[in-house]
Parts: C-alpha cells; sequence; structure tokens
C-alpha cells in the first residue's frame, strides 16, 4: 500500500482489492498470442479486468459520492459571496478603466494643443527674427552708404525685434493624480471582423468536426489535407 494511501481509512476489503487490481497489468504484459485459444485467454482476462475495473469504480464512489457532495455544498454555500464580490470588483474595475480612459483623452487633447500652441510660436520666432536679419541687413547698406545714423537706428531696430524674439513655452497641462494602490496600462487586445480574411497560421483546425466526419462517412470521407483511414477497436463483452 502506497504513503498516499496509509493516510485514507480503508476497509480491509477496499485496500485488497487495490492490491489486487495492480497484478493484471503484469498478467497481460507478459502475455504472447500464439493462437486462437492464447487469444481466448486474453479476452477472458480482459473481461475479468473490466468486471474489476467496474468494482473498483463502485468502491471508490461509496467513499467519493459523499465527500464530493459535501464539497458541493460548500462551493453552494460560498458561491453567492465569489459571484457578488467578482461582479463588484467588476463595477468597480469598469468604472476606473473609464475614468482612465477619459484622463488619457483628455491629456491627448492637451498634448495637441500643445504641439499646436509650440509649432505657432516657432513660427512666430521664425518671423521675428526674419525681420531682424532684413533691417540688420538695411543696417549693413544705410553703414555701407556712410549713413551711420540710419545704421545705428536700424540695428536698434532689429535689436528690439530680436528682444521680442523670446520663446515663450505653452503651458503643460498636469495629468491629474493618480489613486494610490492601483495602476493602468493598455491592453492590445483583438477581435474578429472578417474571418475569410484571417491568415491561416491563425486559424486552428476543428479535429472534433473532421473526426465525426470520418465516422460518419466511413470509406467515403474525403477532404482536402485530410488523410482518412480505419484500424480495428477491440471491444470486451
Amino acid at each position: 500500500m502506497s504513503t498516499a494511501l496509509s493516510t485514507l481509512t480503508l476497509t480491509p476489503e477496499a485496500q485488497e482489492l487495490i492490491a489486487f487490481s495492480q497484478t493484471f497489468l503484469a498478467t497481460v504484459t507478459a502475455i504472447k498470442i500464439t493462437s486462437a485459444d492464447e487469444a481466448q485467454i486474453v479476452v477472458d482476462q480482459l473481461r475479468r479486468i473490466k468486471e474489476t475495473a467496474k468494482t473498483v469504480e463502485q468502491v471508490r464512489k461509496e467513499y467519493t459520492d459523499p465527500l464530493n457532495a459535501e464539497v458541493k455544498a460548500y462551493m453552494d454555500a460560498f458561491r453567492p459571496a465569489a459571484e457578488v464580490l467578482a461582479k463588484a470588483e467588476t463595477v468597480g474595475k469598469g468604472a476606473l478603466s473609464a475614468w482612465d480612459t477619459e484622463q488619457r483623452r483628455i491629456a491627448s487633447i492637451a498634448a495637441d494643443e500643445k504641439r499646436k500652441a509650440d509649432k505657432l510660436e516657432q513660427d512666430r520666432l521664425a518671423e521675428e527674427q526674419r525681420k531682424a536679419d532684413a533691417l540688420l541687413a538695411q543696417a549693413d547698406e544705410a553703414a555701407a552708404s556712410g549713413d551711420v545714423a540710419a545704421a545705428e537706428a536700424l540695428e536698434e531696430q532689429a535689436a528690439a525685434v530680436q528682444t521680442q524674439a523670446v520663446y515663450i513655452a505653452a503651458p503643460v497641462t498636469l495629468a491629474p493624480e493618480k489613486p494610490k494602490g492601483s495602476s493602468s496600462r493598455m491592453a492590445w487586445k483583438a477581435r474578429i471582423i472578417d474571418a475569410a480574411l484571417v491568415p491561416n497560421e491563425y486559424k486552428i483546425i476543428n479535429e472534433k468536426a473532421i473526426q465525426a466526419f470520418a465516422a460518419a462517412m466511413k470509406e467515403n470521407a474525403k477532404l482536402p489535407g485530410v488523410e482518412f483511414y480505419a484500424e480495428p477497436v477491440i471491444s470486451i463483452r
């Protein structure tokens, strides 16, 4: 008797049945069928194996059915609590998911608005710099012609324009503080919208349906990519 069985309370009859059942494998393994009489011996042995298996199952149920009934009773007693807790968790997570999705939407809009504002500011700076460069070019021309006063005036105007050309960053919208004890991430999933367009490597062959088709059609079964064959099935009555 194994260590596992020694911890159980089994009747001597049940222990004897278990020990007796373990002798059949060695018996049938040693058999070599060379004649019809020996084949009949194997059939008779298989009948005894089936009868013993039925007895083992009946005795097992005498021990396990009451335990299973008790387990089921406990499961039924706790199931309402487990179901309502699971539902409550789903509702709570749904609310958090909706809030998180809305915050991501708001943050995305804010980021887009900041990009647009930064682009406008960069365009403004480029235009101011273009104006300053044009004034400096005019100042160079005035200086070259000997009009020092005009050159100085144009340089002052260019300096004033450059002073205005200071980068003003768009305000950053801070993300709302996340509740403590939770985290969120984007989990990518998939849904089938047109099964015909799904690549073959992502399609699962329905082997149960093919086996049923083979059993129904027998020798007339034909399907592309499938080989149908027959093999003997031994039944002991």
